[in-house]
């Protein structure tokens, strides 16, 4: 009985230290995009004007006000990843903007992030 014991005791020590080890594994939430220069952001701009952004939108630093998609400005919740995704996969009503490239669609997604107020 005691080498039951023993082993239990040194699975449950096993187990407490595993635990915290495991959540320091966890994905730490994603870090703030550095900031665009000025140059990017007029880049940006245009870009998500010429492809129709402003159209379905609201964001104020474009002059976007859109009704059909979501707001930007006063989106605490968006994050520069998920809209490289939506912009890249489309999403709901809006359709896949993949075809613009990986650097259109990371600059108009950190244009976002940065500019909604």
């Amino acid at each position: 009985m005691k080498t039951t014991t023993k082993l239990g005791l040194g699975t449950l020590a096993l187990a407490m230290i595993a635990v915290p080890a495991a959540g320091s594994l966890a994905v730490a939430p994603e870090e703030a995009p550095a900031a665009l220069t000025a140059e990017q952001v007029t880049k940006g701009r245009q870009l998500f004007t010429d492809n129709g952004c402003s159209a379905c939108h609201t964001l104020a630093d474009a002059s976007a006000a859109g009704s059909v998609g979501p707001a930007f400005d006063g989106n605490a919740n968006l994050d520069k990843s998920h809209a490289v995704s939506v912009i890249t996969n489309g999403q709901g009503a809006m359709p896949s903007f993949g075809w613009l490239g990986e650097e259109d669609i990371d600059l108009i997604a950190g244009y976002i992030v940065q500019v909604k107020k």
